[in-house]
């Protein structure tokens, strides 16, 4: 049941006070926790620290919202002797069972601070507490985490200690709770920012935006293998379905194609409409030569995936081209005022589109350029030599070898 303040069964049998305790974690948690990489090593030490002093915690657990594409948020449980258990909450939890039989929903939504002893035969509101009394645990706290920005979590403790926790111990925790929260939104707010920009401008341009490249201008010069997907009949498509179809379909359109880029060390650095715009860098660790080969096995890698997504829905097949150059690009800010992008640009991003553009023209899935093609140093099919708009000489193109 919900806490009692009028509670006073446990006011016996007091350690020395623990005001000391909490105004020194208080002290760590400014000072040095604040430098530990991330939630998970903060409640880990913290933990530690709060065993060590002789407070018999058994079960910590701290339940996280998080803002991120694949997961609504994240519980993490800390048990003495053994590793963090962390689990990623799948969107959509808050209206499953689980979510909804759980004490962590009057702490989050409630804001209430929840206090049931586990060792009496009290009938038990909650499944997951039954499940602690089978462990033996004697005792189950729960309190609101509150960020300054609004944002509530929930944070638990449990003991198997007879008798449970003590007074002095149920105040340590809600005392020291405000100190831990500014460092556990610090923790979350750091990995939300690093989140956001790496599901929304990729992993080496957030970077690079958090390192303080954020002036319209600030581009540098990078020599990559470029890759560009585009879907076959997207217009078509789009007239003939709905716009909620539509988004289904591109969503799945892309779970074939980018999934190979990052698994081939590319990174895909813009979404146009139904077309994918991906680099493979050279550089310390990865020659011009394997930079190509990445950029190829990912392509064909993205095609695979198409045709198997068409054979599970032949109802809806789907079809597209991809080109693949080798060349020197800007890589940077550009834009106006306050809203800019991080993107690449210049004339061998211009010749991908452009070759791009010729794989319906010549009924082909893939083209590859001849930079492309020699700095690869394998054998290949030539399709010949080809005038492209806005490019001042022919191009020769090529295409793997027939089978």
């Amino acid at each position: 049941m919900p806490r009692d303040p009028r509670d006073t069964t446990l006011l016996t049998t007091e350690p020395a006070p623990l005001g000391e305790l909490s105004a020194e974690l208080g002290q760590w948690l400014i000072r040095d926790a604040r430098f530990l990489p991330g939630n998970p090593e903060v409640l880990s030490e913290f933990c530690e620290r709060v065993a060590a002093a002789g407070i018999p915690i058994d079960r910590v657990s701290l339940h996280q919202r998080a803002f991120h594409p694949q997961y609504r948020g994240v519980s993490r449980i800390w048990r003495p002797g053994e590793e963090l258990e962390e689990k990623y909450l799948d969107h959509g939890i808050e209206k499953t069972a689980t979510y909804i039989e759980s004490p962590v929903r009057l702490v989050v939504e409630e804001q209430q601070s929840l206090n049931w002893h586990l060792d009496r035969n009290d009938l038990l509101p909650y499944p997951v507490l039954e499940e602690l009394r089978e462990q033996g645990f004697t005792h189950y706290v729960a309190e609101p985490l509150v960020y300054a920005a609004g944002m509530v979590n929930a944070f638990a403790w449990a003991t198997k200690r007879p008798g449970g926790f003590r007074a002095g111990e149920m105040r340590f925790f809600p005392d020291i709770l405000p100190s831990y929260a500014a460092v556990a939104e610090l923790k979350a707010l750091r990995r939300f920012i690093g989140g956001v920009l790496t599901t929304y401008v990729g992993a080496e341009a957030g970077r690079l935006v958090l390192d303080g490249q954020v002036r319209r201008g600030d581009v540098r010069e990078i020599t990559a293998a470029l890759m560009l997907f585009d879907l076959r009949d997207f217009t078509l498509m789009s007239d003939r379905l709905s716009p909620r179809a539509v988004i289904r379909m591109l969503n799945s359109y892309f779970d074939c194609i980018m999934p190979p880029v990052e698994d081939h060390g590319g990174e895909v650095v813009e979404i146009m409409g139904d077309g994918v715009l991906a680099i493979f860098r050279q550089g310390p660790g990865r020659t011009a030569a394997e930079a190509c080969s990445s950029a190829l096995a990912a392509a064909n890698a993205g095609h695979a995936a198409l045709v198997e997504r068409n054979r599970k829905h032949p109802a809806t097949p789907l079809q597209a081209g991809v080109a693949l150059h080798y060349g020197t690009v800007s890589y940077g800010n550009i834009g106006s005022g306050n809203r800019l992008d991080f993107t690449v640009i210049g004339p061998d991003v211009n010749l991908t589109a452009r070759i791009e553009r010729l794989c319906r023209e010549l009924d082909r899935s893939l083209i590859m350029s001849e930079a492309f093609a020699d700095t690869l140093a394998r054998p290949m099919w030539e399709i010949g030599h080809f005038e492209m708009r806005g490019i001042a000489k022919m191009q020769r193109l090529f295409e793997l070898p027939p089978l």
